[in-house]
């Protein structure tokens, strides 16, 4: 894969605005003196999802994490027993350092298929409290402004074969925009449908998750969403000898979320990529998450925020990283009120305005 060049005058823009993130980050102070852990649960139509708020305290205030783990009995130990975090005075380069030094910290409890994500939570929440500690914003620490976030709303239209979940946000909110996880085998009324709405930004094949999710890989299907969606991205495609004719043809319309991991995994990408799908719980680490973002930023990719199901802090820091870094972008980080539809509920509209007053990684306030 060739890499791309940006100008010079680009990457000093973007340094300027932006230098060395998590240079900027890791040095911050930090007093961690205890943690403790609370359950939240959502039912939707499809199924029940389980999420853990880490509370990490310390001189008085509290960092807030969300743990986006998928497994239940997962959730259910954390909350039982706990975790011994490393406790005193750090960096927040030093804390990663002692998260890295103790192996068993991120196993104590039942095993987990993304150990990466209850890292994520842990991170978060001790940047959150540092930042708190010191009386700043994350905006304030990176010398920018939080900014109004646009987002999409994410949803699934199961073996329905029709638009009505669609239909109804736009009946509340006609400006509303979407990203749609695409079914299995779908109609090409429902394609039709669902293009005529001029609402969808994002596409989701969710053909890099490693299971039997998704829709199917057919070299067909992927040229019929390109060509009725011509303004949408197509996320996550299957790469293979059938598809691949298809997707080099739209190259520049696919973006990827699943394989996105770390700075290797967009260089390891089957060609450079247009667009990513940004979700801080896959890189793990806060360092990580930074380093993808200056790749990004460097090599003039299209960003945008994505969400796993947070019910609380996960969701709003997923915002404010939106916010700072790719407002405008179709971010997947609606409100949790859009997690359930009921008639009589008000909905957020795009774009959020930022808090008047934030506090720690900010769009959060306890």
């Amino acid at each position: 894969m060739d890499d791309h060049k940006p100008g010079g005058d680009r990457e000093d823009a973007i340094h300027s605005e932006f230098p060395e993130l998590y240079e900027e980050l890791n040095s911050l102070p930090v007093t961690v003196e205890a943690v403790s852990f609370d359950g939240r649960r959502i039912e939707t139509e499809h199924r029940t999802f389980e999420r853990t708020i880490i509370r990490v305290r310390g001189q008085g205030v509290t960092g807030f994490g969300e743990d986006v783990t998928r497994s239940r009995e997962a959730h259910e130990r954390l909350r039982e027993e706990g975790l011994a975090l490393p406790t005193g005075d750090w960096t927040i380069g030093t804390f990663s350092d002692a998260l890295d030094a103790d192996s068993n910290i991120l196993t104590q409890t039942a095993p987990r298929d993304a150990p990466e994500y209850l890292r994520w939570a842990i991170e978060s929440a001790v940047l959150d409290l540092a930042l708190k500690q010191s009386g700043r914003s994350l905006a304030s620490v990176l010398d920018s402004t939080y900014e109004p976030m646009a987002f999409v709303v994410s949803l699934q239209l199961g073996d329905s074969q029709h638009i009505r979940p669609v239909n109804r946000f736009l009946d509340a909110d006609s400006d509303i925009e979407f990203k749609i996880d695409v079914p299995d085998t779908p109609s090409d009324e429902l394609l039709s449908a669902l293009s005529d709405t001029g609402a969808v930004r994002i596409l989701d094949l969710k053909a890099q998750y490693g299971s039997d999710v998704g829709a199917p890989t057919d070299p067909d299907l992927y040229r019929q969403l390109f060509e009725t969606f011509p303004d949408a991205l197509i996320e996550d495609p299957a790469v293979t000898d059938t598809t691949r004719p298809v997707l080099d043809e739209y190259a520049d319309r696919v973006s990827w979320d699943a394989p996105i991991t770390g700075v290797e995994s967009i260089r390891n990408l089957p060609w450079e990529p247009t667009a990513l799908n940004i979700k801080p719980c896959r890189s793990g680490t806060l360092e990580s998450l930074c380093r993808i973002l200056e790749y990004g930023l460097q090599h003039d990719l299209e960003l945008y925020g994505g969400g796993m199901f947070e019910l609380d802090a996960g969701r709003a820091h997923s915002q404010a990283l939106a916010s700072l870094f790719y407002p405008n972008g179709p971010n997947d980080l609606a409100p949790p009120a859009y997690h359930t539809y009921q008639a009589d509920k008000s909905y957020p509209s795009s774009p959020l305005e930022p808090p008047a007053q934030p506090t720690g990684i900010g769009w959060y306030s306890r």
